[in-house]
């Protein structure tokens, strides 16, 4: 379909038909910003904005462009790969048709068509947006990423993406524990959480409080329950402060069997609430209530 679309079109009638926003060949710059939480590289676009690749830590690549102000019509936009003009006789590669939306960010990309893009430009190609201006006139406007210099900036954006940490702050700010039923064994699993979390905050040294409660399912004695959920909640506790959490930033809470979150009805609802839950607190965020009758044990004993 996207082929059938583009036969016949030359990239010299194509550019014809279109206001372009491109980088000159001698002012073409690609920029890039590392670190263990976030690898950006932005390629400035005069007129227009920038376009940026980036990658949070543990989440896959995206792209959008960044517009300082409104040039494209909501809808549907063309993405080409296009051969620069020093390289004549190839014809344009359609890549896929995409949204554009209203905002600072008409196009927002996933992880597919993002690294579609950065092969393209690795290749020498130059990466083309096309779409109607949103002021309704007739000719067509072009938003071009241009692929010189991309090769140097794409070794140090490669070298960042390697150095990333396997977990953001918001996948990990609050995180559940699960458990076996009447038991406080940590499973492999859950423990690989755990020590996600302890090799991001040792990354951050804004995170200033570790909330961890206890909580656990109906079955069983609601006395038991309330014991069971201590000591799950101390497993964790203690865990986190063996490798190096300091105690005087957790704070340890158990429930028993209050403050369920599914119905304890079903076996998977029951699952559910056999939790331990972490939250995590930043410099300068709400502090968490604490909670009455004394299930409650702050910092150091």
């Amino acid at each position: 379909m996207l082929a059938g679309l583009w036969a016949g079109l030359s990239t010299t009638a194509w550019q014809a038909q279109a206001a372009t926003f491109h980088p000159r060949l001698d002012k073409s710059e690609w920029q890039v910003e590392a670190s263990i939480f976030e690898c950006r590289m932005t390629h400035p676009i005069p007129f227009y904005g920038d376009a940026v690749f980036r990658r949070r830590a543990g989440e896959a690549s995206r792209f959008h462009l960044d517009s300082k102000s409104p040039r494209l019509k909501t809808g549907k936009a063309s993405l080409v790969s296009e051969t620069p003009m020093w390289r004549p006789g190839l014809k344009p590669k359609a890549m896929a048709m995409v949204d554009v939306k209203q905002g600072s960010k008409p196009v927002q990309l996933g992880s597919g068509l993002t690294e579609r893009m950065l092969a393209e430009l690795h290749n020498g190609r130059k990466v083309v947006v096309t779409r109607k201006p949103w002021y309704g006139a007739d000719e067509s406007v072009q938003v071009s990423m241009s692929s010189v210099n991309f090769r140097a900036a794409y070794r140090r954006y490669l070298d960042c993406l390697g150095s990333l940490l396997p977990v953001n702050f918001d996948q990990i700010k609050r995180t559940a524990i699960y458990f076996p039923s009447g038991s406080d064994e940590l499973k492999p699993s859950e423990m690989q959480k755990l020590d996600n979390i302890i090799t991001y905050v040792k990354a951050d040294p804004t995170i200033e409080a570790f909330y961890i409660d206890g909580h656990t399912d109906s079955v069983g004695k609601r006395s038991d329950n309330l014991e069971l959920s201590k000591h799950r909640a101390e497993m964790v506790s203690e865990y986190l402060s063996l490798k190096g959490v300091p105690k005087d930033k957790i704070t340890t809470r158990w429930h028993g069997e209050r403050y369920q979150v599914s119905s304890n009805r079903t076996r998977k609802g029951r699952a559910k609430n056999r939790r331990v839950t972490i939250r995590l607190e930043k410099a300068g965020a709400p502090k968490v209530p604490r909670l009455a009758r004394g299930n409650v044990r702050t910092g150091a004993q």
